[in-house]
């Protein structure tokens, strides 16, 4: 990536808070349920700003319902959730300007073209953010006049994260941000999120790409059927046994400790 582009990602994030590794989301006692469904069952962890803290888990073991609940999108059935010393429910409107959110469908109409819909997001938020500079750090410039519908999926997820920025966030959300993106987009990706870290921003990253997940991650939240396997930096899982370990083996090692703990 150009030294351009790195220079760009830091216009794009100098509102962030410089007091790196202060608590950026205080979960205590999470609980949500779905009627008679339980998807997150009595979790506590803790998201640091400057860090970046992937959470990974097969489909359905509570990773996004707890993202929702933290960005505000959903309620939680019972527990303490703050996030920037806010209520991310009851005082959803301060935190929606302190936040990005990447979704891993986008939520972009089909026939809107790159440029007009991030000219749009940029100036939702009142602090000034260039959709150029914006497109160009992610790479899309040559595609600025192209429809959603016609991106590939590679350039749809850098779209995503693109707008994901446009509130210069103080903590961002990105739900699968690698998916479906090919090797030299994956480095964009991962140089961009390493980037936000490093100015103060507090990453939330859900993944099933165990491989970049440990490239980036510095703590790890491991789901399994709603609760938490592991809660730890990236160092102390790997040496935990001695040897540094995969995460997909890591998770492999707690998920059949767990699976044969609850047949005891």
């Amino acid at each position: 990536m150009s030294a351009k582009s790195c220079e760009l990602r830091t216009v794009m994030v100098m509102n962030i808070s410089t007091k790196s590794h202060e608590v950026a989301i205080s979960v205590r006692n999470l609980v949500v349920d779905y009627k008679n469904l339980r998807a997150v069952d009595n979790i506590s962890f803790e998201a640091k700003a400057g860090e970046v803290t992937v959470v990974i888990g097969p489909n359905g073991a509570g990773k996004t319902s707890t993202m929702e609940v933290c960005s505000g999108v959903r309620a939680a059935t019972s527990g303490d959730v703050s996030v920037l010393g806010l209520d991310p429910k009851k005082d959803r409107g301060k935190v929606n300007s302190q936040i990005g959110v990447m979704l891993q469908d986008g939520g972009v109409y089909p026939s809107a073209r790159v440029h007009e819909i991030t000219r749009h997001y940029c100036n939702l938020y009142d602090n000034r953010t260039n959709a150029d500079e914006l497109l160009e750090s992610v790479d899309l410039t040559r595609q600025k006049k192209t429809s959603w519908r016609k991106l590939s999926g590679g350039e749809k997820q850098r779209l995503s994260l693109a707008l994901a920025l446009a509130a210069k966030p103080r903590i961002a959300f990105l739900d699968e941000p690698t998916s479906g993106v090919d090797i030299f987009g994956r480095d964009l990706i991962r140089n961009i999120v390493r980037q936000l870290a490093a100015d103060g921003c507090a990453v939330i990253m859900a993944t099933h790409e165990l491989d970049e997940a440990q490239r980036v991650a510095d703590h790890v939240l491991m789901f399994q059927s709603g609760q938490l396997l592991a809660n730890a930096p990236m160092t102390e899982l790997q040496n935990e046994t001695g040897q540094r370990q995969t995460l997909e083996d890591i998770f492999r090692n707690l998920a059949e400790k767990s699976k044969s703990q609850g047949t005891q």
